[in-house]
């Protein structure tokens, strides 16, 4: 009988939980070629076979002397050795020939036929590398437990250790489910969905010291799933189950587990990732991931990351943090610990923090997130401007220096900041808040620059009245990125019978969200055509880029848009040109003399920039670069 899980267990308290259950779980060792060993792990101490240098070397190029034969020399009163005799040329690594105990440096000499001059005696031993200097035979050289470098690999092949006992790797099975799954590379019908998750994970299991292997899907048959757990638990030392974890009607993964041995925990107070499983069978750990690629993504980063490092015998990495400001409120929902990707810009001597979406199915979100900031289930979240503590995902070093734009979305942007990649220390990204987002956040200093495309309906012109409402007495500047055509964007379908702005009365419609300048736009042409907002159907259905727009026409979900021609050709529709608008990049002017800046209006002015956003169409390049207004 399914068993709904009603309570769930707090993240903390679920962790130990699991991580006690195999308190005493322990991975299986081999012995391996020291050659092979960078990354293992040390299953016992590793001692020194031989000293090194097992001779007593040379560490200088020059003459092997003994030492007493050199008192009396002395500046002005050069000692003449005889070579071959007194004196034994040596080269750095040399043994020392019988008899010798130090060698002179041969820019210490002076050769004078078959003797040399010197002007300096030298102590026993010097210049010498006696046995055992570095290392000394029986000596250990690494601890049980320690994690194997590059430069341990060098310390034990020079003393004479060819081979060594480690823990294994742990092999973890992936087992992905679900009938919707097919491989990657295969025709897509209604219904079906790529399999990728196995892919996420198996990398981030390699780079935590883990080999993996993924099984094909196992459909949605509960005896079919029941049996694949129990072969494949016999095979690895920990299994991962994808989706399957909730209590649809297609879930098996509950019964399969309690059937096979014991469910730990069922549900913890966490978002994304709630209906996580964590389960023994055999002895053994095994995790049901939920089937969104952010939750599972969370619960393995949450649960397996931390076991498989303590299967290992060694420290989990502990992840950097920072604090930044937040650029927009931060609402959750209490009673769930909330783990919030973010993007982290420095904008002078602080950092902003960007929420990304939150969809647990936004894989995008895992792409372009700088870090996460972690909502306690006792708050109800962060106000805009609260200082947050971001927990990172990426360098530092990515983040400091890069300019963030806030503002509209333009696939101009994207190309930008793909120029700017090939500029040495200068990165920019970009978050699409809409104009007037972009706005605010330049006047509140959460970004260096915004992207604007307003029209003032009373006179027709983009962006100056809007500059000098919101920042009197400034001093800013704004400069073209591109003129760029709006129109609407249909289904092939549709062509013919939408053409103007009044066959938007006839269809769905989707629109952009409140402050884009596309919404300004639509709103502007609308009350130029005596058509009100209520007579669309879908006016409140908002999106928050062109690309969303032209998708959700693409999937059926609306009959138009209003967006720009690139757009459209991405999702091959047909697009109705309507009207010609100026995208403008909004600046301090204080702020242009910064050679980042610098950099960046530099590129928007070159011919590559402006050819390669010219080639997706709809684009006039003209004044790119420009500036085309100041106060």
């Amino acid at each position: 009988m399914r068993q709904t899980y009603l309570r769930s267990t707090d993240v903390e308290s679920a962790k130990s939980r699991w991580l006690d259950a195999f308190k005493n779980y322990e991975l299986a060792t081999e012995r391996i070629a020291v050659v092979d060993s960078v990354g293992r792990v040390t299953a016992e101490p590793v001692v020194a076979c031989m000293s090194s240098p097992h001779y007593a070397a040379s560490a200088m190029d020059g003459y092997a002397v003994r030492s007493h034969v050199t008192v009396g020399a002395a500046p002005g009163y050069p000692l003449y050795l005889q070579v071959g005799i007194e004196c034994f040329p040596v080269d750095t690594g040399d043994p020392l020939p019988n008899g010798t105990d130090a060698v002179i440096m041969i820019e210490h000499v002076v050769l004078a036929g078959n003797t040399i001059g010197i002007e300096q005696a030298i102590a026993p031993w010097q210049h010498v590398r006696p046995v055992g200097e570095d290392i000394v035979a029986t000596e250990m050289l690494l601890s049980r437990y320690h994690e194997i470098g590059p430069v341990d690999v060098g310390a034990m092949l020079a003393a004479s250790v060819a081979e060594i006992l480690v823990i294994k790797r742990p092999h973890i099975i992936i087992m992905p489910t679900g009938d919707e799954l097919v491989a990657p590379g295969i025709e897509l019908r209604a219904g079906n969905i790529i399999e990728f998750n196995s892919h996420i994970f198996r990398n981030f299991l390699r780079e935590w010291g883990c080999d993996v292997t993924v099984t094909l899907p196992v459909r949605d048959d509960e005896s079919r799933l029941l049996q694949q757990v129990q072969e494949s638990i016999e095979q690895c030392d920990m299994l991962l189950v994808l989706a399957g974890s909730s209590t649809g009607r297609g879930d098996f993964t509950e019964e399969v587990l309690r059937a096979s041995g014991e469910l730990l925990v069922h549900g913890v107070a966490m978002r994304p990732g709630k209906p996580v499983m964590l389960a023994r069978v055999q002895g053994k750990p095994v995790v049901g991931l939920p089937g969104y690629p952010v939750s599972a993504h969370l619960c393995l980063e949450l649960f397996v990351r931390p076991l498989v490092y303590k299967l290992r015998h060694i420290a989990e990495p502990k992840p950097k943090t920072l604090k930044g400001y937040l650029t927009r409120r931060l609402i959750s929902p209490m009673g769930l610990q909330e783990y919030v990707r973010v993007m982290v810009g420095q904008v002078g001597a602080k950092y902003v923090v960007t929420p990304l979406s939150r969809g647990a199915g936004v894989v995008t979100s895992l792409v372009k997130a700088d870090g996460v900031v972690v909502v306690p289930a006792t708050s109800e979240g962060f106000a805009e401007g609260d200082q947050v503590v971001v927990t990172l995902q990426r360098d530092s070093a990515n983040i400091e220096g890069r300019m963030v734009c806030i503002g509209s979305h333009d696939l101009a942007l994207d190309v930008l900041a793909d120029h700017a990649r090939l500029k040495e220390g200068v990165r920019l990204s970009s978050t699409h808040v809409g104009s007037m987002g972009g706005i605010l956040a330049l006047k509140r200093g959460e970004c260096h620059f915004a992207g604007i495309h307003l029209l003032d309906s009373r006179d027709g012109m983009y962006n100056v009245s809007f500059v000098e409402r919101y920042f009197p007495g400034k001093q800013m500047v704004l400069v073209n990125l591109v003129g760029r055509v709006q129109g609407l964007i249909t289904t092939k379908g549709s062509a013919g019978s939408i053409t103007s702005w009044h066959d938007l009365t006839n269809h769905r419609f989707v629109n952009r969200q409140h402050g884009a300048g596309t919404r300004l736009l639509l709103d502007y042409h609308l009350a130029q055509n005596g058509i009100e907002a209520s007579q669309i159907a879908g006016y409140s259905r908002e999106e928050t880029t062109h690309l969303a727009v032209a998708c959700a026409v693409h999937a059926g979900e609306a009959d138009v848009g209003l967006g720009i021609l690139p757009a459209a050709r991405a999702f091959d529709l047909n697009f109705v040109p309507l009207a010609l608008e100026q995208f403008d990049l909004l600046f301090h002017k204080e702020d242009l003399v910064d050679p980042c800046m610098t950099a960046l209006l530099d590129i928007i002015r070159s011919a590559s920039f402006k050819d390669e956003v010219a080639a997706l169409g709809g684009y006039d390049t003209f004044k790119s670069g420009q500036i085309v207004w100041e106060s």
